[in-house]
């Protein structure tokens, strides 16, 4: 599947994410997300805006826009692909969970602005954030809109991955290490994904 020589990159993401798991599995990750969690700066007003971000990467409201998409939009084989790589996504973010068993911070030392009860590493709305809006952002560039339109799509669906990954370290529910393995993880799902998609019907 890796044909050419820039698809080799891919294998960058593929062994930070090994590298990661290996890190967290051995608590040599710790310094990094205890560093991070210790420079960020809380306000008033940015608390009340991840916390209404945060949102946007939860099963239940990204379910909720698949239907909608289902209903208004006329692309039924485009939202079958989305459809298909959450799920894809989600699987492997909770079997990748029961794995390594990693507490949420809310349950350890960490003040939180939140609540999870589940496991921790890897995050699942990052996963689910960047596999969902990451799929978008693939079907606004192969769209036909016009490029100022796809540049300020783009631009906005890449700024809401970010924002829905930090608030998640910044509600105390997640390390650093849990977003960042978690968007590695579905930017190489989306990858292998949108690759076989692309084969299967003999797309360029």
């Amino acid at each position: 599947m890796l044909k050419e020589k820039k698809d080799y990159l891919i294998l960058i993401p593929i062994l930070l994410i090994l590298l990661n798991m290996v890190l967290v599995a051995t608590n040599n990750f710790v310094v990094v997300d205890n560093f991070v969690y210790d420079h960020i700066f809380r306000t008033n007003w940015l608390t009340s805006m991840l916390l209404f971000f945060t949102k946007f990467g939860s099963i239940t409201y990204i379910v909720g826009l698949c239907i909608l998409f289902l209903i208004f939009y006329k692309n039924k084989k485009q939202l079958l692909d989305l459809y298909g790589a959450i799920i894809l996504s989600t699987i492997l973010n909770n079997v990748i969970k029961i794995i390594f068993r990693r507490p949420r911070p809310a349950l350890m030392t960490i003040l939180n602005l939140a609540y999870e009860d589940t496991y921790s590493f890897p995050s699942g709305h990052a996963m689910a954030t960047m596999t969902f809006y990451g799929f978008l952002i693939y079907m606004i560039y192969k769209s036909h809109w016009q490029k100022p339109y796809k540049i300020v799509g783009i631009t906005l669906l890449s700024l809401l991955i970010f924002l829905v990954g930090f608030s998640r370290i910044y509600v105390g529910v997640h390390y650093f290490s849990d977003v960042f393995t978690g968007f590695l993880c579905s930017f190489v799902i989306l990858f292998f994904y949108i690759k076989a998609i692309k084969k299967l019907r003999h797309e360029v």
